[in-house]
């Protein structure tokens, strides 16, 4: 019997490696901003923060998205 379904069920090698990503970007971005706001560059260190959170919100939800799955 054929199936039907053509959702493509291809599950990468590594499923785990957009969680570690996603904690290695939070973990590198939080010491960027400390090392950066004890060096009183503030503007350097909240850029950093920026871009780290908005890379591990995004990276959360796709971990997320790729669970419901």
């Amino acid at each position: 019997m054929t199936t039907i379904d053509r959702i493509s069920n291809d599950l990468p090698r590594h499923p785990n490696l957009l969680a570690w990503a996603t904690t290695l970007t939070a973990l590198v971005s939080i010491v960027a901003v400390v090392v950066l706001a004890l060096t009183h560059n503030t503007e350097a260190a909240t850029a950093a923060g920026t871009i780290g959170g908005a890379v591990t919100a995004l990276g959360g939800s796709w971990g997320n998205l790729r669970a419901r799955r």
